[in-house]
């Protein structure tokens, strides 16, 4: 697992990804920092499901101050031990998603459920959280709505089997004009 671009770009991770857990492909994760940008400098995110930590570094190493949750402690151990070898500063949360999404907002929340989960119903869980964008990753075909407690959903690409969806946070400007943040 390397990581693609930043100051860690060419960096591997290190170490044996526990079973069931799947990183992003790179196809994906290029796709993904395409739409949230490349420089992520000044911005708060929350790697909602940690797996392998992937997502994370690669957030980190774009310049955001990541905090990321993961229950499974095989998991959990691998981030940390990566954040060790990578000098990288992660806020790592071991534990359930739904009470770190209760803890606070981050500017940008990424979530790559597991895929018997209802991607929808993460959706609606993390929306309080989320202050500009949420990006979930989920099986393709899965149907998410299209507007829900101020996020519009802005895309959804497929790549095989996974599908990327982008929600962003509606702003009022002035009257009743309602425009999406880009």
């Amino acid at each position: 697992m390397r990581i693609t671009g930043g100051h860690l770009r060419g960096r591997t991770l290190t170490g044996r990804v526990p079973a069931g857990v799947r990183p992003t492909s790179a196809r994906v994760r290029e796709a993904l920092f395409s739409v949230i940008g490349q420089d992520l400098a000044g911005l708060t995110l929350l790697d909602a499901f940690g797996g392998s930590g992937l997502l994370s570094f690669e957030a980190h190493s774009r310049g955001a101050t990541v905090t990321t949750a993961e229950r499974n402690r095989g998991a959990a151990k691998l981030i940390r031990s990566n954040a060790l070898h990578l000098r990288a500063k992660i806020d790592l949360r071991v534990g359930d998603v739904r009470g770190v999404l209760a803890s606070g907002e981050w500017d940008v929340v990424l979530m790559d459920p597991p895929y018997g989960d209802d991607p929808a119903d993460w959706v609606a869980e993390a929306t309080p959280a989320v202050r500009e964008c949420l990006v979930i990753e989920h099986r393709s075909g899965a149907h998410l709505p299209s507007e829900i407690g101020g996020l519009v959903l802005e895309r959804e690409k497929r790549y095989g089997d996974s599908s990327l969806s982008v929600y962003r946070r509606r702003t009022r400007s002035g009257g009743d004009e309602v425009e999406v943040v880009p």
